[in-house]
C-alpha cells in the first residue's frame, strides 16, 4: 500500500512526499518507508502521511509496523517514536528496528487530516 503527498494544480501535479508498507502475511507485521522532498521536510508531510497509513493498516487488521533505521536520522526515529502504540527498539550494527504495535487493530475511524500549514503543500491521496 502507497500514500502520496501532491502539490500544484491537479492537471501539473507534483510528488512531494511518499509512504509506502510491505505487509509480511507470516507476522502481519508492515515494514513501512517514506520519502519526503528536502524542500517539504518538517512540514508535517511524514506525520499526515504516517497517520494514512497507519489509519488504512488497522482497518485491515494489520498488527503493527516495523521501521528500520539509520541512527543518523533522527527525524525518522522520531516520526517512528509518535506511531500509536506499544513501541519497541533494538539497534544491530548501523540500523535501529522499531516495531509498533497497534493497540486497537481494525477501530479506526475516518479522520480529516491536516497534511500541512505549508500553503505550498497539497493533498494527500491513495
Amino acid at each position: 500500500m502507497a500514500f502520496l503527498a501532491v502539490t500544484g494544480p491537479r492537471e501539473n501535479e507534483e510528488i512531494v512526499g511518499s509512504a509506502c508498507y510491505f505487509l509480511s502475511p507470516t507476522t502481519n507485521l508492515a515494514e513501512v518507508a517514506f520519502m519526503i522532498a528536502p524542500e517539504f521536510q518538517g512540514a508535517g508531510l511524514g506525520t499526515a502521511l504516517q497517520a494514512c497509513l497507519q489509519e488504512y493498516a488497522m482497518s485491515r487488521n494489520v498488527r503493527g509496523f516495523v521501521f528500520e533505521i539509520l541512527p543518523r536520522n533522527t527525524s525518522m526515529l522520531r516520526l517512528a517514536a509518535r506511531t500509536q502504540g506499544t513501541i519497541t527498539t533494538s539497534r544491530d550494527d548501523d540500523i535501529v528496528h522499531v516495531t509498533a504495535l497497534f493497540s486497537n487493530s481494525g477501530s479506526a475511524s475516518r479522520s480529516q487530516l491536516q497534511v500541512a500549514e505549508d500553503p505550498q503543500a497539497g493533498e494527500v491521496a491513495a
